[in-house]
């Protein structure tokens, strides 16, 4: 699933890309993915979009007239800005027609993904207070990393990877924050001592902003928009780096599965 790093780097890009153009027509062929239903987003047929924002992992594109199209990718949804004449991506399956003949096409392999209408500011309100607060904004401090932590005995992975009380962390990056902060991902949130705390309120901060530098991780499904790789994949420290040495200690990388999802770390560097 594409996470912060690549959802951001999907946003910079749009906003160069889609903000003053008019969307012409709209295409779908499974009206499932758009919400609340077609005939509601429909309605921005005409429209401009006005802004590209973010929240986690979800897109929220501004149109005209205080609206808002949110997109989440899910596990391997993929946007593409293209030329109406270029030849199909697969798995397209919702399409925005700009004026000047591009268009924005949404492609999904597994049908996850989605395009929503939200109509206010209100509703868009309710949508964004369900995420916690954000790395990169002034909510996210290290006391908000104390308090997801210090009353739960629940994996300190599986905490941070919480999008309620962390927006945008998941499997890659809660990974690598970690074993910058030198923390076991089985380690019960209220066992990580105040020290440990600031480490990782830094790593968090450190593997997502490396992430973004190098436009995003590609080792499954994600591209960008232009339909390129992002660069991280050979900058990972410890994500599938099983069987290698660690980069820190030399020690060789160990796989387990913490809360269902494969997770890397140095048996050393990061003791239980």
């Amino acid at each position: 699933m594409p996470e912060l790093p690549e959802v951001e780097t999907i946003r910079r890009d749009l906003e160069k890309e889609i903000v003053g153009h008019k969307i012409v027509d709209l295409w779908y062929d499974v009206p499932k993915m758009l919400q609340p239903n077609a005939e509601a987003v429909e309605k921005i047929i005409g429209r401009h979009f006005v802004s590209a924002g973010r929240i986690g992992k979800l897109l929220l594109l501004g149109i005209e007239n205080d609206g808002t199209i949110g997109i989440h990718l899910k596990l391997s949804g993929r946007l593409f800005i293209r030329k109406q004449t270029d030849p199909e991506d697969r798995f397209t399956h919702v399409t925005f027609k700009f004026e000047d003949g591009r268009e924005l096409r949404f492609s999904e392999v597994r049908k996850f993904g989605y395009v929503k209408l939200i109509e206010n500011a209100a509703d868009l309100k309710k949508i964004t207070d369900e995420f916690g607060p954000e790395p990169f904004t002034k909510d996210y401090t290290v006391d908000v990393v104390k308090k997801v932590l210090e009353k739960s005995s629940r994996a300190t992975k599986t905490l941070i990877m919480d999008q309620k009380k962390i927006a945008g962390v998941g499997n890659i990056y809660a990974d690598e924050a970690l074993w910058y902060a030198k923390i076991h991902p089985e380690t019960a949130g209220n066992r990580v001592d105040a020290k440990r705390v600031e480490d990782l309120y830094q790593g968090i901060i450190k593997a997502l902003d490396q992430g973004i530098t190098d436009r995003g991780t590609s080792i499954d499904d994600y591209l960008d928009i232009y339909g390129k790789e992002g660069n991280h994949a050979k900058n990972l420290n410890v994500f599938r780096q099983e069987g290698n040495p660690c980069l820190r200690c030399g020690t060789i990388v160990k796989k387990i599965r913490v809360g269902g999802r494969g997770t890397h770390f140095c048996p050393a560097c990061q003791r239980l």
